[in-house]
């Protein structure tokens, strides 16, 4: 890193080699009461199985410049990134390129107000799980075969954002908004089962994702941070020429951190958590979105918390005094009991999949932990 008059000049260059050993197999048979599936009177199949056995190196170079640059005017103060990184991977043989640049304002006649702006061309470089491509032979087993000319996945993004800063009941305020367009492409679409990400292992997609995001965070009470946020989002890919939402769309979201300090025993404090989330999409097993997908209920949770103060840190007049004795040697001691999930919701986590005798296929939830209570103690030295 060197500095230039107004200008902040960094750079930096990576070398990582990467070794994977993958033996894996898997198998899946379906049963009932009285009979399996597939259905065959003579013999026992399983519905699906699969064999990966795979052994993968690869060197990947990286380098990067950036030059932060910071102009004074009249008509305010400017803060300008502009930087371009590149790389090469052994693994597919792919050159990558991306520039990207954000400039900052601030107005000199509104000083509370602050603008941003970035765009820029970012990569994901796939590797092994990317580059996993499931192939089907005669006997319809399942092989895994790794594409080495898989190409990175792109994105062009578009950033607007200001945030606003004030002061409400004698505490500081600040109120940030951004809004952000991206354009994807080379997508490699994958989809989630229960908890495991299936890759295609192919670049077969390409898609959008839009929305805003809103953060109101400030101090209702001194020295503890709160705030609220609220998000909305919408997402898109083409798959197999049929256009559905990525499998992370999240079509809004709020969510809420509020702390606070009662009155008459100012060693107690309070915690308020809550989050309410759309839900994802949900495929059956072994399919993919243009199939067909339904949402999993949207995600709801409150969590309250106390904490107490065993032992604080002493202060007279802003300077920290020093104990004597044993507690000299702690900063501070916190008694803590959180309650999770304080009105014991059944949120989704995933489903079991059951399938009858006619391959019709029901899906079962599975949810997540409910109400819980936590006792902590908190020791800072």
């Amino acid at each position: 890193m060197s500095g230039l008059n107004n200008h902040n000049l960094s750079y930096g260059l990576t070398l990582k080699s990467r070794s994977l050993f993958d033996r894996s197999r898997e198998w899946e048979l379906r049963d009932s009461a009285g009979y399996s599936l597939p259905a065959v009177p003579d013999a026992l199949k399983v519905i699906y199985n699969l064999d990966s056995r795979h052994d993968v190196t690869a060197t990947d170079f990286a380098g990067y410049i950036q030059d932060a640059w910071r102009i004074s005017a009249s008509a305010g103060y400017f803060n300008i990134n502009g930087g371009l990184r590149t790389s090469y991977s052994t693994f597919n043989h792919e050159l990558l390129v991306s520039p990207r640049i954000s400039i900052g304002f601030i107005p000199d006649r509104a000083p509370r107000w602050a603008f941003r702006f970035a765009t820029g061309l970012y990569y994901q470089s796939p590797f092994y799980r990317e580059a996993r491509m499931p192939l089907t032979d005669a006997d319809g087993n399942t092989i895994i075969a790794i594409n080495h000319d898989i190409k990175s996945q792109r994105s062009i993004h578009f950033i607007a954002g200001s945030d606003y800063t004030f002061r409400a009941f004698d505490r500081p305020f600040k109120l940030s908004a951004e809004a952000y367009y991206k354009a994807l492409g080379n997508l490699i679409p994958y989809e989630i089962e229960n908890l495991k990400l299936v890759y295609s292992g192919v670049n077969a997609g390409s898609g959008s994702a839009m929305g805003i995001d809103m953060k109101l965070f400030g101090q209702f009470v001194p020295g503890s941070d709160s705030w609220l946020s609220f998000s909305l989002m919408k997402s898109s890919q083409t798959l197999n020429g049929v256009k559905v939402p990525l499998p992370s769309d999240r079509r809004y979201s709020v969510a809420l951190f509020f702390t606070d300090y009662f009155p008459k025993i100012p060693r107690l404090k309070f915690s308020l958590r809550g989050i309410f989330n759309d839900g994802l999409p949900i495929t059956a097993p072994r399919s993919s979105r243009d199939e067909g997908y339904f949402r999993a209920p949207a995600y709801k949770r409150v969590d309250v918390g106390f904490a107490y103060a065993l032992l604080s840190p002493d202060e007279k007049d802003g300077v920290r005094t020093h104990r004597s004795g044993l507690a000299g040697a702690f900063k501070s001691v916190w008694l803590g009991l959180d309650i999770f999930n304080l009105l014991d919701i059944s949120n989704v986590s995933g489903y079991y999949w059951v399938t009858d005798v006619n391959d019709i296929q029901y899906a079962v939830p599975n949810y997540l932990t409910r109400r819980q209570i936590n006792v902590r103690v908190s020791v800072e030295f």
